[in-house]
């Protein structure tokens, strides 16, 4: 079983595509949409795939093939240690708990696997520590 996030980028052709019926009905695949950003015109989606690799594999190229871009997401939000200055400020603000205080050291630590890239980590550093590394 492996566990993957992707960016999905939809436009006007397969936007009412239903993305999570297909991925569990055709490829044994459990969705969990983490942000979406959708209109008329197209839209973006953070979307974490669980399944066996091969079917995590296939789902990809069908959604290719349908004219969903699709980019693998893992790591993508950077962190410079020599900037942070361990204020909590990304503690209070991040909706998936990605940021905790270790409380025997007061280091703020960060699990990059709960990151869903909203950028509220961002906004909220006062020295400019954190970064995000793609564009949403």
């Amino acid at each position: 079983m492996s566990d993957k996030k992707f960016r999905l980028k939809f436009n006007d052709s397969n936007l009412h595509d239903s993305v999570s019926y297909i991925l569990v009905s055709k490829f044994n695949i459990k969705p969990n949409v983490l942000q979406a950003r959708i209109d008329g015109s197209g839209g973006r989606m953070i979307l974490a795939m669980s399944g066996a690799e091969n079917d995590i594999t296939n789902a990809i190229m069908y959604l290719r093939s349908v004219d969903i871009e699709i980019e693998p997401l893992d790591n993508y939000v950077k962190r410079d240690d020599n900037k942070c200055i361990d204020c909590g400020s990304c503690i209070s603000l991040c909706p998936t708990f990605a940021f905790e205080m270790d409380k025997e050291t007061w280091d703020v630590k960060l699990d990059t696997s709960k990151c869903v890239a909203c950028g509220f980590c961002i906004s909220a550093c006062p020295t400019h520590a954190i970064m995000l590394k793609l564009n949403l």
